[in-house]
């Protein structure tokens, strides 16, 4: 989160503004292991290629595409999950 605005009224839940690249893959190594991963991915004589392209299951990565409609899924999933649950009165 990177910014909050002031309450608009009849919008509680928090929604998707905007995405700039992705994350690198998980488990990558941390970001030793991200640079390595992207420089062996785009290079077919890098020692580690065919062992990081059978690992990510292709030698396509880009680490600009962003899969807006699927964030938004997430983030709409989030707020379906957090939103506050009515009490019921004993």
């Amino acid at each position: 989160m990177e910014k909050t605005f002031p309450v608009i009224a009849d919008l509680n839940d928090p929604f998707l503004l905007d995405a700039v690249g992705r994350c690198p893959p998980e488990d990558v190594g941390g970001p030793w292991g991200y640079e390595e991963f992207r420089e062996a991915l785009a290079n077919k004589n890098h020692e580690r290629h065919d062992e990081l392209v059978e690992w990510w299951g292709s030698a396509d990565y880009d680490p600009t595409a962003i899969d807006a409609a699927n964030l938004r899924n997430n983030v709409d999933a989030l707020a379906t999950k957090w939103k506050r649950r009515s009490r019921k009165k004993a």
